[in-house]
């Protein structure tokens, strides 16, 4: 069972103790990420995430290291478009140094000395996934699906936003996006929840406050339905990636489009009988992807050049003809996956804090595993139509990467 306390200052415990558990988890999910920054700050969220694991003011950035080092467990950070989350695992009797080494993470000095040296790692990050296909692809999608809205921002930045952000952008946007009012400290697992609240009433009630967030502009797709292609001589594989709209995180049928993209993306879907099986293309998926008010179904293929065009055609088709090859059985078989994945998640507790925080964020309420299970397992065949009517798969936007011509 979940309980949740709310302190005075705003900050949110999510306590959740397993008796039967034989490690403690623990997390600080902050809601900001890459949609809360200014076109020119782009990739502010993901910078200061590096920036909190170089110290604080009482440690430095080998000291912290240690710390997280000698909890045992598995400590790590990552930033999307909505949320920042930090995270470590240990065992029980080292809870303490669990919650006071994460606390201390989110204290960080922003030494001078230490940013420049980050700037150049982000960087080398930057041009590193630059030569991912997939990825590149994906961030060229984003941005021509999005427009000009935050949702089409890179998370890691580009080069340019990257290199002009100062000590003062950073410092700012942590003092505003890291106010008490927008974090969530979640803890999972084996630890006593009395000594934890009273630890926190004590350790955090001086969290500062932040700026309120700023109303947001609707996510709304710029263009739905553009075809653009990138030429690249340098790849020998045809890259595609495409866009729908979908449905956002508060939506009472969240679940069933989720279920509807296994259905045409998954392992077994659609896609993959009639683009895997039949050789056209060497892989082929769609998912979907939900925010506070928006959501995509996104996916893609990868394939010989030569046959760019007919795979996107077949993509399409199947996408248009889906309604059609849905059945009671095969729905039941998504939905029991997707109920089956969420409780083999749930089994560790570091697996059920992610469950748990982002939930949480996503949704401002805490949901049990039990409830997180029964949601999908409960998805019917007139749900995922209803999807399907809310959210018609046709006009995809589409950009394509390769040595390829102009596709259609």
């Amino acid at each position: 069972m979940t309980v949740r306390h709310t302190l005075p200052n705003g900050l949110t415990l999510l306590l959740e103790p397993e008796a039967g558990a034989q490690t403690v988890a623990a997390g600080y999910f902050v809601a900001t990420g890459a949609r809360d920054e200014r076109p020119e700050e782009m990739g502010a969220s993901h910078f200061l995430e590096h920036l909190m694991f170089k110290g604080s003011e009482g440690l430095d950035a080998a000291t912290l290291n240690e710390r997280l080092d000698e909890l045992g467990g598995h400590a790590n950070a990552f930033t999307s478009e909505e949320a920042t989350v930090y995270h470590a695992a240990t065992l029980p009797e080292q809870t303490p140094e669990l919650l006071d080494t994460l606390t201390e993470l989110l204290r960080p000095a922003l030494r001078p000395g230490d940013i420049e040296p980050e700037r150049g790692v982000i960087l080398e990050e930057i041009a590193m996934y630059a030569e991912q296909p997939a990825v590149r692809v994906m961030d060229e999608l984003r941005a021509d699906y999005w427009g000009k809205h935050p949702l089409g921002h890179a998370v890691l930045g580009t080069p340019e936003t990257v290199g002009a952000l100062s000590r003062e952008a950073l410092e700012r946007h942590w003092r505003e996006r890291y106010g008490a009012d927008r974090v969530t400290l979640a803890v999972v697992g084996a630890f006593d929840p009395g000594r934890v609240l009273a630890w926190a009433q004590e350790e955090l009630k001086g969290w500062p406050a932040g700026t309120p967030p700023a109303g947001a502009a609707p996510a709304r797709p710029l263009a739905p339905g553009t075809v653009r292609t990138l030429h690249d001589d340098r790849l020998t594989r045809a890259q595609v990636a495409l866009a729908l709209p979908g449905l956002p995180a508060t939506h009472p049928l969240r679940e069933a489009a989720v279920v509807l993209a296994e259905l045409i993306g998954g392992e077994n879907g659609l896609l993959y009988w009639a683009l895997l099986d039949t050789g056209l293309s060497d892989s082929a998926d769609l998912a979907h992807l939900d925010y506070r008010d928006g959501g995509t179904f996104e996916g893609g293929f990868s394939c010989d050049p030569g046959r760019a065009q007919a795979v996107l055609d077949a993509y399409r088709a199947v996408l248009e003809t889906a309604p059609g090859a849905l059945t009671e059985a095969a729905v039941r078989r998504a939905a029991r996956k997707l109920a089956v994945g969420t409780l083999l998640r749930a089994e560790t507790p570091q697996g059920r804090l992610f469950a748990l925080g982002m939930e949480a964020l996503a949704l401002g309420q805490a949901l049990s595993t039990a409830e997180l299970v029964d949601r999908a397992a409960r998805v019917t065949l007139r749900d995922v139509r209803e999807v399907l009517e809310l959210c018609p798969l046709t006009r995809p936007t589409v950009v394509a990467l390769g040595p390829l011509a102009n596709l259609r």
